[in-house]
């Protein structure tokens, strides 16, 4: 199987239909930095200035990417960001989007958050017929795609969707020419995409938490198959999958809910945090325990402990402390990296543990890594019992829709028991919710799920070199 491992990003793009407004670089700033959990590596934005394309990237976090003198250059009426956590394998300046290329129709810049599966195959026969490639990344061939598509085509809108019928993956992205912002959503709405508007900017976000924290007001998410595009005319749409049915067959990632997505997000009908809160409360009802206090591992578990709480009638309280300046530990490039970003990240309440048993709810167990430290520390500062449980599944296999997590014989569920996996982490017990539960809780949702991590079934397909390795697919 594939050792390369794909990311998790965030894209922002934004067009200023009146073209007065001078802080388009700001505001996608702003929107970008509110997605820095989708990825933490690199950062990026391109602006569009009277048709001529400023871009500044870089390794790092937005933050650290961006000052005032980088945003007071990039000037424009229309711009694209993007973050990215990049595989593991991964690096160079050639990963870090957005990227841009000059066509014969004009400048075409391109963001992307997700995985395209035959992006290998693509690259040979474009290859074949004269195409040179300067990087390794998969959107230089979307864009390679685009660009010799728009040689017979009306439109750039008609490039795209004769690109969409060549590509397989999962996959929302965002296209900006000299006169447009497009947005594309895979068929399967794998990857989340949403439509916002402030005054006279329309905007489009890989989560809807970016709208919020420039006080735009969100419109609709983006359909399955949809090729949304916005001008200064406003936005109109092409449906790749019938309207009527886009959502009702769509396959939205679950692992948004579990643990992508910031909760205060609504994705494709679903509030976030809402569906968290109910899983922990099917958690509680499927796996229930003994127990003198419920704990949240932090962040992502705060929520469903809420629901277990709730539901279970054990106190809810806070006995790990998370230091801000860590990343993500899932999503470290090396296992001794994440093994010591957890020591620095997680610090325990002595006196809210000792002599008390205690249920700490995870939000999901990949690697185990950080679950194993984080149960030790409890011990060690006097926890009587520590049992686990986890809002989610047995993670059994890998994901090649463009989340960053595990080779397969890295993921313990794949081959352990649960009472093999309880004993690896040192919990006196351990209790997942069943998938039946986790689906249940995204009440509302406009949108069906993939949940190929625990099910094995990838609806999009599989790499070919994944092989005799991979899973069923339908």
């Amino acid at each position: 199987m594939s050792k390369k491992w794909q990311e998790e990003c965030g894209v922002f793009g934004i067009l200023d239909t009146s073209k007065t407004n001078s802080d388009i670089s700001k505001l996608t700033y702003y929107g970008i930095f509110s997605l820095q959990h989708r990825g933490q590596a690199s950062a990026g934005i391109v602006v569009n200035h009277d048709g001529q394309f400023l871009c500044h990237k870089a390794h790092g976090l937005v933050a650290d990417v961006f000052d005032d003198l980088h945003l007071g250059t990039l000037t424009g009426h229309a711009a694209i960001g993007h973050v990215r956590t990049p595989a593991p394998n991964e690096s160079g300046y050639d990963v870090v989007q957005p990227m841009q290329i000059k066509s014969h129709s004009g400048q075409i810049a391109i963001s992307i958050n997700g995985s395209i599966l035959n992006a290998n195959e693509l690259r040979d026969s474009l290859k074949e017929i004269g195409a040179i490639f300067q990087t390794t990344a998969d959107f230089e061939v979307l864009l390679s795609l685009i660009a010799r598509n728009r040689v017979s085509t009306d439109t750039l809108e008609g490039a795209i969707q004769k690109m969409m019928g060549e590509i397989k993956g999962a996959y929302a992205l965002l296209v900006m020419s000299e006169d447009r912002i497009i947005g594309v959503r895979d068929p399967l709405g794998l990857r989340p995409l949403v439509l916002g508007k402030k005054d006279d900017m329309y905007l489009l976000a890989s989560e809807n938490c970016a709208f919020d924290a420039i006080g735009a007001e969100t419109i609709r998410d983006v359909l399955p198959g949809e090729i949304i595009t916005i001008t200064e005319e406003g936005y109109s749409s092409i449906y790749t999958v019938p309207e009527c049915d886009a959502h009702k067959n769509g396959k939205l990632c679950i692992f948004e809910f579990v643990y992508l997505a910031r909760p205060d997000s609504f994705i494709d009908g679903t509030s976030v945090y809402e569906s968290r809160v109910q899983t922990g409360r099917a958690l509680a009802r499927e796996c229930p325990c003994d127990a003198d206090l419920v704990v949240a591992a932090p962040d992502s578990g705060i929520a469903a402990a809420i629901g277990y709480a709730q539901e279970s009638g054990i106190t809810y309280g806070q006995a790990l402390l998370k230091n801000r300046y860590v990343g993500r530990t899932f999503i470290e490039g090396t296992q001794a990296a994440r093994e010591m970003a957890v020591r620095l990240k997680f610090s325990v309440l002595k006196t809210a543990v000792k002599g008390k048993k205690i249920v700490i709810v995870d939000d999901s167990v990949v690697r185990g890594t950080t679950t194993k430290h984080i149960i030790s520390f409890l011990r060690e500062e006097g926890a009587k019992e520590v049992h686990l449980r986890v809002a989610s599944p047995p993670v059994k296999y890998p994901c090649y829709y463009g989340v960053s997590a595990s080779e397969a014989e890295m993921l313990p569920a794949r081959s352990m028991s649960v009472e093999e996996i309880r004993d690896m982490l040192g919990a006196d017990s351990l209790g997942y919710v069943s998938l039946e539960g986790l689906k249940a809780s995204t009440e509302g949702a406009l949108c069906g799920h993939c949940s190929a991590c625990f099910d094995g079934i990838f609806p999009a397909g599989v790499p070919a070199e994944a092989g005799e390795a991979s899973p069923h697919k339908i």
